[in-house]
């Protein structure tokens, strides 16, 4: 009871914090003086279509979204003369089932969102993982090796990654079909271990091989690339770039300017419930 309330007064206070920061002009005089020469990265994972919807309204009124290929072709030219000022990639990680319900939204804005997706669970009954997990073993297991996961997963558990569920969690390959006019959709891993607790042969198979699958359903070159959870090292960006990957994004805080790394590229943090003073402050960094 005690930790529900203090949870409940940090979320009051962090909104509190927000709106005040909304309020004050503070978070439209930073987007415009940041705006001209750096890009944000917003990341989703399964928004609800209402709560995309108000996001998207709010950002026509304070900047672009832009395909991800534009800020990554900005990047190549080092000139972003070519990019609306205040602009902002929108992203969503891992192809959950729910986005098929997100269609609507992006059609009615325009927006081309890119959607990473773990290339061996969609089109599958497979699950992601830690969806089997208390919060508390999910950050646990997120620090041990891959092979030390896995083996939890079967022994503890009985999961494996091929197992499949009754309740479909991922896109099907109808809904990608579907999806494929308003979404770019690139690779995030084949079942999203976590890359620099992987070997080095589990590492290549789940960065070259989840290209390959996704390049074979899609019939084109995927030119894009998520690390699950942000996490790698410089291995990873070399197997990336060595793979034929444009660029790989991070979930590391920050802007992206023209100097920026496009093997490691930053993010606004953004929750999938956020509000529109939450969303104000993030793209005020």
């Amino acid at each position: 009871m005690l930790g529900s309330l203090r949870r409940h007064a940090r979320a009051l206070a962090k909104e509190t914090l927000y709106a005040l920061v909304r309020a004050s002009g503070l978070a439209r005089l930073v987007q415009r003086l940041v705006g001209p020469s750096r890009v944000g990265i917003l990341v989703y994972h399964h928004p609800r279509p209402e709560v995309l919807d108000r996001h998207l309204r709010y950002l026509r009124t304070v900047g672009h979204a832009i395909p991800l290929d534009t800020l990554v072709e900005g990047l190549r030219r080092r000139d972003f003369s070519r990019i609306p000022p205040r602009s902002v990639v929108v992203t969503i990680d891992d192809g959950h089932r729910s986005n098929r319900e997100l269609l609507d939204v992006l059609a009615r804005h325009g927006v081309v969102a890119t959607i990473f997706l773990c290339t061996r669970i969609v089109g599958t009954r497979r699950r992601f993982w830690w969806t089997a997990l208390d919060p508390s073993e999910t950050r646990r297991l997120m620090r041990v090796p891959n092979s030390e996961r896995e083996r939890h997963l079967r022994e503890r558990l009985g999961l494996a990654p091929e197992d499949e569920v009754e309740e479909r969690q991922a896109l099907s390959f109808e809904e990608l079909a579907e999806m494929a006019q308003l979404a770019d959709f690139e690779p995030h891993t084949r079942f999203h271990p976590i890359l620099p607790l992987c070997d080095e042969t589990e590492c290549r198979k789940e960065i070259v091989g989840s290209k390959r699958d996704l390049e074979r359903l899609l019939g084109r070159p995927c030119r894009h690339f998520a690390y699950p959870n942000g996490a790698h090292t410089e291995r990873e960006v070399e197997i990336v770039r060595a793979a034929g990957f444009a660029s790989a994004r991070t979930i590391e805080h920050g802007w992206n300017g023209v100097d920026t790394d496009p093997y490691r590229l930053k993010v606004l943090g953004i929750d999938d419930t956020a509000s529109i003073n939450a969303l104000a402050a993030h793209l005020a960094g």
